[in-house]
Parts: structure tokens; sequence; C-alpha cells
């Protein structure tokens, strides 16, 4: 029995995003380790290669962006004899959807149960369902890294420390459906970060979790074990933590290169729309001059066609945060989750398409050649669907600018980070999103000109 574990990607050479940081697939490492050595396992990994199915069978992580391309990778490979086991969050939140594309479905974590579904595997008596249970502290264990063979990821030296969110943001399904908060021991985490030392000694460390400093008590102790270890490293905050001046100070002094923040708005009436409750009221242009002063470099994760969005607040976001000076601001539209507080609503009303991920086309009389980050699902008060997208790249292009006073600006928080290395990343993002931004900006323009709009 030869079992492929298939990570699908999306959209690899359109418009860049976060998403452009391509990093190994751990949660399929995880279950690797929990096969039996009786199945022999192999990774496919769109991210790195181009994918060939040579196996038995398959197991698919599906998110809701990549769902409609796993469906139809598993519809060939069923109808060609092959077992599709598929997993991840979009299977826990539309079960009854993936069952139809699968041998089997896994909803939850599937690290506990995994074993016994390969038993039934092998002895072809697979159930069409497994339901999954958060794995304790007490009985995770390190990942091996090695599954990955040295792939070519822009991010190889990916990990997380911690399992769920303990924030209830209403766009997000992650925080509702994959279990509580639960942290990693350290002993296991400091076996990851000793291998991917060894693996990728050059390399910045980068944690991708959800909320990876919401134990304070953790995460001090983590922050030691980094500073101890002498590992540079990235990760996301939430606005209430990166607007702490202590504990950015300590997350400098333990080697932190740079923080990833959830923004979404300059609107407080927006953020609570959203219950992004953590970010009201807090210093945030203030905590960005003091992180470049520590050599923390700051991505803003911003979301535009929220609740209370029209043109002229979006026109003052802009300005606003053409005063702050950031690293890089990563531009998104909301999107409507299935089993997100906002979707149920939303369908009733008639203001976003149902089951809007299997579709080939979105909302009427946007642009369709855009990444899934800048695309219509849902219908706004104050925006026809091309104007959110207009509104999208203008940002990034007005943003993403690479003056010589951006390019020094991001150099001397490199230096002072000691991450001139991380600092030249930043930029090159920049330059591509600003080049992508607008040429996309012409085809945006020229649509909502054209008659047929």
């Amino acid at each position: 029995m030869k079992l492929a574990f298939v990570n699908i990607m999306q959209e690899l050479q359109r418009f860049d995003s976060m998403a452009y940081l391509t990093q190994p697939p751990v949660p399929l490492a995880i279950l690797n380790a929990a096969t039996p050595k009786s199945i022999e396992t192999c990774l496919v990994d769109e991210q790195t290669e181009r994918a060939r199915f040579h196996g038995d069978a398959f197991a698919f992580s599906v998110s809701t962006q990549n769902a409609k391309a796993v469906y139809d990778h598993a519809d060939t490979l069923r109808a060609a004899g092959k077992r599709v086991i598929l997993g991840g969050i979009h299977p826990t939140t539309c079960p009854d959807e993936a069952a139809r594309h699968a041998d089997a479905i896994v909803t939850g974590e599937a690290e506990s149960l995994w074993p016994n579904l390969c038993e039934d595997l092998l002895a072809d008596r697979l159930q069409e369902r497994y339901s999954g249970s958060p794995t304790p502290p007490a009985r995770m264990r390190p990942v091996d890294y090695t599954f990955f063979a040295r792939r070519s990821y822009l991010t190889p030296a990916s990990l997380f420390a911690t399992r769920g969110c303990n924030r209830r943001c209403s766009f997000c399904v992650s925080s509702r459906y994959m279990g509580p908060y639960r942290t990693k021991p350290l002993d296991v985490l400091e076996v990851e970060i000793d291998q991917l030392t060894t693996l990728y000694p050059r390399a910045f460390l980068l944690f991708t979790d959800d909320n990876l400093l919401a134990d304070r008590d953790y995460a001090a102790e983590l922050l030691a074990l980094l500073r101890r270890k002498r590992r540079q490293f990235a990760t996301m905050v939430t606005v209430d933590q990166f607007c702490n001046p202590a504990l950015m100070e300590t997350m400098a002094a333990s080697g932190c290169l740079g923080v990833a923040i959830g923004v979404e708005s300059v609107d407080d009436d927006n953020c609570a729309a959203v219950s992004k409750y953590q970010n009201l009221q807090k210093p945030f242009a203030d905590a960005v001059l003091q992180a470049n002063q520590l050599g923390i470099q700051t991505v803003a994760l911003v979301m535009i066609g929220l609740p209370h969005d029209t043109p002229d607040r979006l026109q003052n976001t802009l300005e606003i945060l053409k005063r702050i000076p950031l690293s890089l601001v990563d531009m998104r539209i909301l999107r409507i989750y299935p089993s997100t507080p906002l979707y149920a609503p939303m369908v009733a009303s008639g203001d976003v398409t149902p089951n809007w991920w299997l579709t080939e086309e979105s909302y009427p009389t946007c642009n369709h050649l855009l990444p899934s980050c800048l695309s219509m699902h849902f219908r706004h008060p104050q925006f026809q669907p091309m104007q959110l997208q207009h509104a999208a790249l203008q940002f990034t292009a007005e943003l993403s600018g690479t003056s010589v006073d951006d390019i020094s600006r991001i150099l001397n928080v490199g230096r002072r980070g000691h991450g001139l290395g991380f600092a030249g990343l930043i930029l090159a993002a920049r330059r591509r999103y600003a080049r992508q931004a607008r040429m996309q900006l012409r085809h945006v323009e020229q649509a909502m000109t054209s008659p047929a709009s």
C-alpha cells in the first residue's frame, strides 16, 4: 500500500499576497509520523512541484479556497479506482459536501485517530467519516521535517507552538472548529527548533500560529527559549499585543525580525462589527514607530468590504496608512466563509453567493482574473464588486512604493534587528505587489468602463 499526502495550492502564478510565502505543510508531516510502517508514504506538494499522482490512496488537506481543485483531483482518482481521504478545515465545516468526493473524510484534528484510519485502509474497510478530537499537549510529538526532503520553500523553517485561538472574530473559521487553545510542550518545541537549525541553519523560524502569544506565561517561556537558542523568527501578533511596549521589547530581545498584525480596519466600529475587539482604541501608529526602532518589520493585514466601509472611509484609510511607516501592507477583501456567523444570514438575504467556493465565477460584474484574496462573492451596500477590487489594488499600488526613502527606512529597521536578509524579502515583496497591482488595475479599470460592465 502506498499512501500519498497531497497539498494542492491555488492560483500559484496569480497576483501575490502573503500566500507567496511558501512553507512546508507541517500537519501532513504529523500524519505521516502517525502512519504505520506497513504503509509506504510520500508527499505531493504543488508549492514545489507539479502534482503527479502515483499510489494506491491519497490524503488531501482541504481549505475552502482550494476545495474545488481538490474535488476535481479526488473525483478523477476515485474514477481510476484509487482511495481518497479528505480532511482539514473545509471538510470539518462542510462534511456532507466533502463526503461526495471521498471514500472517507476526517473532521477536526486527525492526529489521534489516524492509526485506526490506516488500519481500516489496509483492511479495505474505510468508514465514510472519522471524527477527530483536539490533541492534548501531552500527546504532541516533534515534527519530523525530513519528510519534506529539502524541498525549495521560501520559508522552510515553519513551525507552530500552539493550536487553536482564544479569539472569536466573526469572519474566522478556525477559531470555532479546530479545538480550544493549546500550547505545545517546550521540550517538544525545542527538539523541532534544533532539527530546523540543523536542516536550515540560515533560515529564520516562521511561526504559523493563529495567536502565538495568547498565553502570556507560555509566551514568556517560549521567548526565553528562542533567546537561548539564538534563533531569529517572525510571527503573527494581535493589535493589543503589538501595542504592548514591554512585550515588543522582549520580542526584539528574543530575535524577532518581523510581525504580521491583523489590523483589518483603522475604524473601531468596523473592527467591532466583526468582533475584533482587541483592536479597539489602540495606539497602533505609535507601536509601529516603536517596532521600527526595535528592529522589527511590521506587516499590516488590512481588510476592506467591512460593514461600515464607504468610499470616503476607504480614502481616509488610505491616507492614514500612508502616514504610518509600515514595512508592508497585505490587502484582502472580506471573505464570507461557510459556518461563520456571517455566512447563513447573508445567504438568506441573498447577499452572498451560496457555495461560492464551488463556482467558476463569483459575484456578477466582478473581475474573475484576480486571486481569491481579492475576489468578490457578496453584495456590499456601498460598493459595486469591481469598486472594492479597484480599491484593494489602489491601496496595494500606493502603499508598496520603493522610493529611496522607503528602501532606506526598511533597511534601517533591518540593520537594527540584525535582519538585512529579512529586509530584502520585504523589499522584494513590495516590488512584486506594486508591479502586479498596477498591471491588474489597468484590467479592472478597463472592465469598469466597458459597456458590458
